[in-house]
């Protein structure tokens, strides 16, 4: 183990210029991430889709200022998002095709319940969540999270559509490493509006599901199931696992759903699946997993997505493997296996 003198001198051997860089390129994130938020804010993706607009046209288009606006544009050309031609005109380039609200796979949802007005205004105030462990969301938006989103249609909608973009970057490696059984029923608590269920369901044709979240987000879930044609095969179900889940099914899926709680709550949940859940079916808990040690590379995005938690959720973490598997078992699962995907979420097997 390096002792403290050891741990000392390494520091004193790194490069000043790097290591002022290291904290010169994180805390511009905070810019970058604002300059992408009002691109999307402003639909400027979708005014580019018919062809390049120098700013004054992008301006007249979206109401903004037009020097101000191609400072943005400037901006989000330099880091990768549009292209910027000789003449001052911009245009779109591959991550610009994804700000689009029209194009299959848009991430402009995301990018807005990210790097929003809601986000912006609780991660404002880390310092204080620091201090008292309190989270944000709830000192300043009055209530948790997902009772402000119940009460606030328009924050919800955007909420709803980045689950839905983020669940279909993730629906195909889920669908690869999972082994779905060939008949039955697959029971989605948590499911949102079912982004993911409808995909397991598209490519298992003898299963059937059920959809089950809280009525104000199942509610948008029928369209989904509708376009991808698994509507007649799928019951929706409103509710609150909290209270209960659906009934005889033989796989239950939990994804995303207990990193939004603390530990108490999350033994209340899995708790109530016990109780709901037949005896020889099988739950999977899909979710980020947190490294027992933290170094930099990849796996950054986990802890900052734990911060996320902290600031935004009633007492929600990322967790360790170690951590999953003794919740499990505190509620009376026995853990079976841990299935890595090619996505940044781990499917945590359990009967």
């Amino acid at each position: 183990m390096m002792n403290h003198q050891e741990g000392s001198e390494g520091v004193a051997e790194q490069d000043p210029a790097l290591a002022v860089g290291t904290l010169r390129q994180i805390a511009h994130g905070l810019r970058a991430s604002r300059a992408l938020a009002v691109a999307a804010q402003l639909n400027v993706a979708d005014h580019l889709a018919e062809g390049p607009r120098n700013a004054h046209e992008l301006a007249h288009l979206t109401g903004a200022n037009a020097a101000a606006l191609g400072r943005v544009m400037r901006a989000l050309c330099a880091l990768g998002v549009f292209v910027e031609s000789s003449s001052g005109h911009f245009s779109l380039n591959a991550p610009g095709q994804l700000l689009r609200s029209d194009v299959p796979g848009s991430f402009r949802s995301g990018v807005l319940f990210l790097a929003g007005e809601v986000r912006w205004r609780c991660w404002s105030d880390l310092l204080e969540t620091v201090k008292t462990g309190v989270s944000a969301s709830e000192r300043l938006l009055g209530m948790q999270l997902f009772d402000f989103y119940a009460a606030h249609p328009e924050e919800s909608e955007i909420h709803d559509d980045a689950m839905r973009a983020l669940s279909a970057t993730h629906a195909d490696a889920l669908l690869a490493a999972i082994d779905f059984p060939e008949g039955g029923v697959v029971v989605d608590v948590g499911g949102g509006t079912g982004e993911l269920l409808a995909a397991v369901l598209a490519k298992h044709s003898r299963l059937c599901g059920v959809l089950y979240d809280l009525p104000n987000v199942v509610r948008h879930a029928r369209r989904v199931l509708r376009e991808t044609r698994v509507a007649d095969r799928c019951a929706v179900v409103g509710g609150s696992f909290f209270d209960g889940v659906p009934m005889h099914g033989d796989v239950y899926i939990l994804k995303q759903v207990l990193h939004d709680w603390d530990d108490e709550r999350v033994g209340a949940i899995l708790r109530c699946c016990r109780r709901c859940i037949p005896p020889n079916a099988t739950l999977l808990v899909i979710d980020r997993k947190m490294p027992e040690l933290a170094e930099p590379g990849p796996t950054a995005e986990v802890f900052l997505t734990d911060l996320e938690m902290l600031v935004m959720t009633p007492g929600g973490r990322e967790r360790t493997e170690t951590e999953i598997i003794e919740l499990l078992s505190n509620a009376g699962f026995k853990y079976r296996r841990t299935l890595a995907t090619s996505s940044p979420l781990w499917v945590f097997e359990a009967a």
